[in-house]
């Protein structure tokens, strides 16, 4: 039976062709409007629906786990983020990983999640440390843009330098990519004059890809040829490309005041063992804690340590003071003063969530 009919029936009147005109039009408004809502929703993306969640996006495990690896994530932590995926109904999670909003939306709430169903503080710092672990692994990936594994990868016009034998650095730059082998510009000579490298000489080069990460690879010398007028040196292609060190942690500006005191080491041999005992020293010093990050803290101060001094620290990122143990890398001296830039040798794994937090912007 239509379930107008009723409706109809009701309100239905043959002496008052007014009103059931007022009766129709009314519901044909209803009628177009649940249409036009149908149409919409299953125009829009992600919105596909579930029976079993009563109408709420459906998770995807098979979606979830390829859009992680694509994220360059080990199966270890897609499985680890997969609890968290659930519990948010991540229905496109390749948007998830690509999106750096949306994906700092989902660790805020992985988070939180990890705080509800936390059983013991000292089991939830260890969930909130690996799942900031995998946070802090993919922004690395995503600064440093693709990985290059081959030099059939470069673009003409990369710049390279290179190192022969003799220890002297060429420059170069790349003209063309070509199945034979790499075409570079010879370098110059101290007159302007091409240098000659004889056939098969072994050379070191080094270039930067993208986010400025660098790398160096070993090749040959081909010899040299003539492309479009031009005399290039023709290197041998290599599959093996060497990424160089390069910053793995994301910094942020802190710019609060903290306090710092020298620490001694002092190392010795019982029953031969190394032992080494650490004394801290009394008189604290100020000094401004100018950025963090999960490797350390820049801090500026009048007061600058040397370089491979020792030192512990008192900071707060926003979330309560925290005390650890870091070594000085370098130090800038400044008129009055100086900044420390600090690696961390000791931090609790609470005070490096806190840190990890406040660098992502998941304090609250």
């Amino acid at each position: 039976m239509n379930p107008l009919l009723p409706v109809l029936q009701t309100y239905w009147k043959q002496e008052d062709p007014t009103q059931n005109i007022v009766v129709f039009g009314v519901l044909g408004a209803l009628v177009l409007f649940a249409v036009v809502s149908s149409l919409l929703g299953r125009g829009k993306p992600g919105s596909r629906r579930s029976s079993l969640t009563g109408g709420l996006p459906s998770f995807s495990r098979g979606a979830f786990r390829r859009a992680a690896a694509e994220a360059g994530l080990s199966d270890g932590d897609a499985h680890f983020l997969e609890e968290f995926a659930r519990a948010s109904r991540a229905s496109n999670p390749e948007f998830v990983f690509k999106n750096p909003g949306r994906l700092d939306s989902f660790f805020k709430d992985a988070l939180r999640h990890i705080d509800k169903t936390a059983e013991a503080e000292a089991s939830a710092e260890e969930r909130r440390s690996n799942l900031l672990r995998i946070r802090e692994s993919l922004e690395v990936r995503r600064t440093l843009g693709p990985q290059v594994s081959s030099t059939r990868q470069l673009r003409p016009r990369t710049t390279l330098s290179f190192i022969a034998s003799d220890e002297t650095n060429y420059p170069s730059v790349v003209t063309a990519v070509e199945a034979g082998g790499l075409a570079v510009e010879p370098p110059p000579d101290a007159l302007g004059r091409p240098v000659h490298f004889r056939r098969g000489t072994k050379l070191t080069v080094y270039f930067y890809g993208t986010g400025h990460q660098g790398y160096n690879f070993r090749t040959r010398v081909r010899g040299y040829e003539e492309l479009r007028g031009k005399l290039v040196l023709v290197l041998k292609h290599s599959d093996s490309i060497t990424p160089l060190p390069s910053r793995k942690h994301q910094r942020r500006d802190l710019r609060e005041s903290c306090t710092f005191r020298r620490v001694r080491v002092e190392v010795r041999k019982e029953r031969g063992k190394t032992l080494k005992d650490v004394f801290v020293e009394n008189m604290p010093f100020p000094g401004t804690a100018v950025d963090i990050s999960a490797g350390g803290i820049s801090v500026q101060t009048a007061n600058p340590l040397d370089a491979q001094e020792y030192l512990k620290i008192d900071f707060d990122v926003g979330d309560g003071n925290f005390s650890a143990f870091g070594i000085v890398v370098r130090t800038n001296r400044l008129r009055g003063g100086g900044v420390m830039h600090v690696r961390w040798v000791k931090i609790s794994r609470k005070a490096l969530n806190s840190v990890l937090s406040y660098v992502y912007g998941y304090t609250d």
